[in-house]
């Protein structure tokens, strides 16, 4: 239990956010009711999708242009939006422990690590490419996802595609163990207003919108949002650990549809503060131009600008501006070729100021760019039997030209069968901390001939629909790893540590999930994934930092089962189980959770729900940080309040 001195300080900033989110909503509130009272939002309604329908979920990451679902030669899976609303999520990350081809691992309040296909910790999850609506979040200080500076008002998500496996040949850098990418709904879809709070004993969420139309074809939306996440405790001492936090965000997004040609243009600012001290702020902005040619083509461009600096716990300053601009053109060649080809160039300047004179980068400001250009064409060899074969020629400013080839085969059995593979080349590419990292006085760093860390990829997979009620996908990989980063100790007789591309090895897996709909009111998601690795050290070469910095803690498998029900027009249940194989590297055992959410829609606008997370135990743990210290993740309970008008 908490000291009463400890409960004091914890509802006093519990308190406080609270306060923050619900002056922000009320403002936006009466802004909307006085603007256009009583209009309802028919986006807001409850879909009830078949077996069929969510098969054939039209999906653009696995090849960069629209197509079902059902016929993606990959991995993936797709959270809807619904999906999130149903679970009760309070964050991205935690809408993301739906994809069951996903390692979620919280390891604080502020901090997760997300990864695919292994290599989940703090120190090695940096081989997945996130995108929000095409703007890439990873950092170029370290190449992982600042997940506590990642949030959107997850009622105006879409949907997000989760593509296990490597992706380099259409997304390039990063893509190595898979890509997340989140979509918004276009602002069409989100007319009208929207309050959404959450209160409980762990979060407090709130969020508002307002959307409406300007002109014959253009529409818009804008929101506000306002958060706060509470202190976990620590197993070593029990005592509080001080990492509550809270933020608040704003943001547009406008979108105008012609005859011929799209154009949307959005953009986000935020403010984070830490409890213990600290902040993370920043924002962007991003433009998007889409035409319909006359031969059935169509090309986009696209640019973005994204500012974030982060000053975590008062003991460092970094601040990274983006620059970024691609153009994709998708070309149908008679019958049997669709090509897709593009260009991209981005720019990071990095501004990293060291608060301690013992650990620092050299230099200290450094410009980043990051070249591509690719094309990939897809061959109907057959009516049933399609190729599809690309490549893209990336250039950054550290390791230079990267070829990044794939083939995929695709075989459309039937209209409910498909069976595909594929071998595609990934490299994650050397990030600032990685070439620049150095500890004074020099014990460590800098590493100038550290390069790319490579993977070759070797996958199969089968997808079925058995029935109007049954579906059914299985992965398996075999993944090659090359030069994979180390903490390396040079000889002497004074040694110096860097970094060097040292570790090998193979992983093998597989990942299988489904859903099944005994009745139209029930819909069940099972998954299971599991992973093997064999990765050891060059011979010659050394790790003195331990082999489980390099090659992450992951669990030997995951098992999940979700069920959603839908009683009538009135009552909406779930209930997400899941189990989580032991961190033997991280000598933390096995875990079972359970989640659920009951909510109950009172009229057509207004929506009243309870959720709980995390109802099994009081507290377990899922992941450590860098420097072995352990979080308990506590059980919560949320209350929330929906309305639209």
């Amino acid at each position: 239990m908490r000291g009463y001195g400890e409960q004091r300080k914890y509802n006093a900033s519990a308190a406080r956010r609270l306060r923050d989110s619900l002056i922000v909503l009320a403002t936006i509130t009466a802004m909307s009711t006085a603007a256009h009272a009583g209009e309802i939002s028919q986006l807001e309604e409850l879909k009830n999708l078949s077996i069929e329908d969510l098969s054939n979920i039209e999906i653009t990451s696995v090849s960069k242009r629209p197509e079902a679902l059902s016929e993606a030669s990959a991995a993936v899976y797709v959270i809807t939006g619904d999906d999130i609303r149903n679970s009760g999520a309070a964050s991205l990350p935690e809408a993301l422990r739906l994809a069951p081809n996903l390692e979620v691992a919280r390891i604080n309040s502020q901090d997760y690590t997300i990864s695919a296909r292994g290599f989940n910790s703090p120190n090695a999850a940096d081989k997945l490419l996130v995108l929000i609506d095409g703007r890439t979040v990873y950092s170029p200080f370290f190449h992982a996802v600042n997940w506590n500076q990642q949030n959107v008002m997850l009622a105006d998500v879409e949907r997000i595609e989760v593509i296990s496996g490597p992706g380099g040949t259409l997304w390039g850098a990063n893509a190595v163990n898979g890509v997340i990418n989140i979509i918004t709904k276009n602002s069409a879809d989100t007319q009208g207003g929207l309050v959404d709070l959450k209160a409980g004993n762990f979060d407090q969420n709130g969020s508002g919108r307002w959307g409406g139309k300007f002109g014959t074809n253009g529409t818009y939306r804008a929101y506000a949002m306002g958060f706060g996440r509470g202190d976990t405790d620590l197993r070593s001492t029990g005592g509080n650990a001080n990492d509550g936090w809270n933020g608040r965000q704003v943001g547009f997004r406008t979108d105008w549809n012609g005859q011929v040609d799209t154009l949307s243009f959005q953009g986000d600012a935020y403010e984070n503060q830490f409890d213990i001290g600290g902040r993370a702020n920043g924002g962007n902005i991003l433009g998007r131009w889409s035409r319909r040619l006359a031969n059935g083509s169509t090309f986009e461009l696209q640019s973005y600008y994204d500012r974030a600096d982060e000053q975590p716990n008062n003991a460092v300053l970094d601040n990274v501006d983006t620059f970024d601009i691609q153009f994709q053109h998708v070309i149908p060649l008679a019958e049997r070729h669709e090509v897709v080809w593009g260009v991209g160039q981005r720019v990071w300047s990095d501004k990293f100021t060291p608060l301690s004179p013992v650990a620092t980068i050299v230099p200290g400001n450094q410009t980043l760019a990051l070249s591509n250009v690719f094309a990939q064409d897809t061959i109907k060899i057959f009516d049933d039997l399609k190729l599809t074969l690309g490549t893209k020629l990336e250039y950054n400013t550290f390791s230079g030209f990267e070829p990044l080839p794939s083939a995929r085969l695709a075989w459309q059995v039937n209209t409910r069968n498909l069976l595909w593979t594929s071998v595609s080349r990934a490299v994650e590419t050397p990030s600032r901390l990685d070439r620049n990292l150095v500890l004074l006085p020099p014990f460590f760093g800098p590493s100038p001939n550290f390069q790319s860390e490579k993977l070759i990829a070797y996958e199969t997979g089968y997808r079925t629909q058995f029935s109007d009620q049954a579906s059914l996908s299985i992965s398996l990989y075999y993944n090659e790893y090359t030069d994979i980063r180390t903490t390396t100790l040079t000889g002497g007789s004074a040694p110096v540590g860097l970094f060097a591309n040292s570790l090998q090895g193979h992983t093998v897996g597989g990942e299988v999930w489904g859903e099944y709909k005994p009745f139209s009111w029930w819909r069940l998601t099972p998954g299971v994934s599991f992973i093997r690795k064999s990765l050891h050290v060059k011979p010659g070469g050394n790790d003195v930092a331990g082999i489980q910095t390099a090659q992450g803690i992951d669990p030997g498998h995951q098992l999940f089962l979700r069920s959603y029900w839908q009683l009538g027009d009135s009552f909406n249940f779930y209930v997400g189980l899941r189990q989580v194989g032991s961190l033997a590297l991280a000598h933390l055992p096995a875990y079972f959770e359970a989640d659920a959410r009951v909510a109950w829609q009172a009229t057509p606008e207004l929506e009243l729900s309870l959720t709980g997370q995390n109802l099994v135990h009081d507290h377990h743990y899922e992941a450590q940080n860098g420097f072995s210290v352990y979080n308990k993740i506590p059980r919560s309970v949320m209350l929330g309040l929906r309305r639209s008008f």
